[in-house]
């Protein structure tokens, strides 16, 4: 599933569509909120952090190509167990979600603490656009 990130109205927008119509126009897995996410702005900073629980972070992997995010988890585990479940809530299940950046990226900084992997996102400005100060004469 592809998200933008940066813009609030626009993920609040794609909540709703997917909410009223489902998947018909995204054309994805009906649960295409897993894993839950995250996404915040400090300082002109974007974080990002992902519920990966259970997932080691040699089974996740963080890409950026132009302008698209890329977060991919893959379990090499299998539940080889001869347990007989009454019920079985807990699931561990492979994810591959990508996220429109709204922005050039200098950095991208990945770590993973607690179930949560924490993505920084630090943009890059170029030169030419960022504020100067006009020195009155």
């Amino acid at each position: 599933m592809r998200h933008t990130i940066l813009y609030p109205q626009h993920a609040m927008l794609d909540d709703m569509i997917t909410q009223f119509f489902g998947d018909a126009f995204n054309n994805q897995k009906a649960n295409s909120k897993y894993p839950l996410t995250d996404v915040y702005d400090e300082d002109g900073i974007a974080y990002m952090e992902i519920a990966v629980a259970g997932f080691s972070k040699d089974e996740i992997k963080v890409t950026v190509d132009a302008n698209t995010l890329t977060v991919k988890g893959e379990s090499a585990k299998k539940d080889t167990s001869n347990r007989n479940y009454i019920k079985k809530d807990i699931a561990k299940r492979n994810f591959e979600k990508s996220y429109s950046l709204m922005f050039d990226v200098e950095s991208v900084d990945a770590e993973i603490n607690d179930g949560i992997l924490k993505i920084k996102l630090v943009p890059f400005i170029p030169e030419e656009t960022k504020p100067k100060q006009i020195e009155i004469k």
